[in-house]
């Protein structure tokens, strides 16, 4: 049996490195898209690659977070192109926890023809109290026990190939295309946790997290007819930074023990039980030093490139050159041009 896994990437070069070598551990490829990444991701993407590792790397340089759009594609390559039987949907941040790759395969393999799958998504928050390298900060994250029930992640089998589906935003699970409602109801099956669970580090550094929520809530926001309930904590933590409050190490704790968490039911760090439930694998990550970024240069880097694309709509497409003329011009230069001087109106 062959397992791959996908996933979207963007400025995540403090955790890709170890997202990668833990994964392929289990899995027998990972096919990534680098979205638009600014920091050391396309470096350390490309470094590891080069190693030789099963790696399928494309770049989308869309400002807009279209993931579902994005993954959906994605697997469906990835199915048409290997002999992959199942694809595990994954996010940068996000490590398979598997006690043993052939009890995995034979719940997979016992999956009725047209199932796909869903195993459980944990939460994990490292220690912020101190400074610490990747590796030991993965290694430093607790669990946290279920607050409102478990939540889940789909691993899709080789039907999502030819049906008029697609993977729903967030990769909780495949649902039917607009305009499938014919299409027999999609179904899941739940792996145990003795079989495949999904470890969630999603607040690594105060950085991190800040240049995560600001680019992230600002890509959904300029997605027309986005749901309003889609990244909502994702809104909820744009707030909390537009609202300059510290991300003390307190603060991290608290975001990242309710991350995900409806802002109305989260709870305080006293009522939070956080278990000791390791899952990294014994790997060395060797790209650290390229792995620490500046969370303002990320989002003014963004802001560039939005700033531009308001500009470059307001200029409308590039006019024809004339038949003189060296270069073709657009609008946004051809009233910068020198104009002879001559009679005019009077001022």
């Amino acid at each position: 049996m062959k397992l791959w896994g996908v996933a979207m990437a963007r400025n995540e070069a403090d955790v890709i490195e170890a997202f990668i070598r833990h994964n392929l551990t289990v899995l027998d490829g990972l096919a990534i898209v680098d979205h638009g990444s600014t920091d050391a991701t396309p470096a350390i993407l490309a470094a590891l690659s080069a190693e030789g590792l099963p790696l399928q790397i494309e770049v989308n340089t869309a400002l807009e977070f279209r993931q579902s759009e994005i993954v959906t594609q994605l697997a469906r390559r990835i199915l048409a192109t290997t002999d992959a039987d199942f694809i595990f949907l994954l996010d940068a941040d996000e490590f398979l926890k598997v006690p043993s790759r052939p009890r995995l395969e034979a719940a997979l393999a016992g999956l009725p023809p047209g199932v796909h799958a869903v195993h459980e998504w944990h939460t994990y928050v490292p220690d912020f109290s101190r400074l610490l390298e990747p590796a030991a900060l993965i290694r430093s994250a607790r669990r946290v026990r279920h607050r409102l029930g478990p939540r889940f992640r789909v691993v899709v089998s080789r039907s999502f190939l030819q049906s008029p589906t697609l993977i729903a935003e967030g990769n909780h699970l495949v649902v039917r295309r607009i305009g499938a409602e014919n299409y027999p109801k999609i179904q899941h099956a739940r792996l145990t946790v003795d079989e495949s669970a999904v470890a969630h580090l999603p607040i690594r550094s105060a950085a991190q997290f800040a240049a995560k929520i600001a680019i992230g809530w600002l890509s959904c926001l300029m997605q027309p007819g986005r749901a309003p309930g889609l990244s909502s904590h994702w809104r909820d933590s744009y707030g909390l930074l537009r609202s300059g409050k510290p991300l003390t190490p307190e603060m991290l704790t608290l975001l990242a023990a309710n991350y995900d968490v409806p802002e109305s039911e989260r709870k305080p760090l006293d009522q939070i039980v956080f278990v000791d439930d390791p899952f990294f694998a014994d790997i060395a990550i060797i790209h650290q030093g390229a792995a620490r970024a500046d969370a303002l240069a990320l989002v003014v880097q963004f802001a560039e490139k939005l700033a531009r694309r308001v500009s470059d709509a307001a200029a409308g497409p590039p006019t024809q050159a004339a038949p003189d003329d060296p270069a073709p011009r657009d609008r946004r230069t051809a009233d910068a041009r020198p104009r002879p001087r001559g009679p005019g109106p009077a001022t």
